[in-house]
């Protein structure tokens, strides 16, 4: 009889832990790719839990390289944008992005700053979702990591990047 409680209770606890961790998937089965701050709170929240390392960390806690990372980034998406000819002069805005161990990008948050040039923030999702699908990894790490940080464009990224690895 002790056996059967035992095993009962061991069968509730697995199935509790299930319906816990189908519960945290399905808080991102909706979550876009990009999204201003403020538009999914719960799932963003969970976002920060999952993505615990910093660009930082992945750049051997190197400041100096950490910047440069992000200068790539930037770099990156300017030559994105000139691609597909969407037009990100004037744009101040504080970037989340999150990557994944394999140093591919999962989602990118963003909220305008008070000073950015106005625009359609619709476009702007759209614009770092096809970004996002085009992304060329330049690093990857041992864990998910992600960067808070602030951007305006035209960055002038590539005086801060070396020119052979552009």
């Amino acid at each position: 009889m002790k056996y059967i409680k035992a095993t009962t209770i061991i069968i509730l606890i697995l199935l509790s832990s299930a319906v816990y961790i189908n519960a945290q998937d399905s808080n991102f089965k909706n979550l876009p790719k990009a999204f201003q701050i403020g538009e999914y709170e719960e799932g963003y929240g969970n976002l920060i839990k999952l993505y615990p390392k910093s660009l930082l960390n992945i750049s051997n806690d190197s400041i100096e390289l950490a910047y440069i990372n992000w200068m790539y980034l930037l770099y990156d998406m300017e030559q994105h944008s000139k691609k597909i000819n969407f037009d990100l002069k004037g744009l101040k805005i504080w970037l989340n992005v999150f990557w994944n161990k394999n140093g591919n990008i999962d989602y990118i948050t963003y909220y305008p700053k008070p000073n950015s040039r106005n625009m359609e923030f619709d476009e702007l999702t759209a614009f770092f979702i096809d970004f996002i699908n085009h992304y060329k990894k330049r690093s990857s790490g041992k864990d998910n990591y992600a960067h808070f940080g602030s951007a305006r464009f035209p960055s002038f990224a590539e005086k801060y990047i070396p020119k052979e690895q552009k």
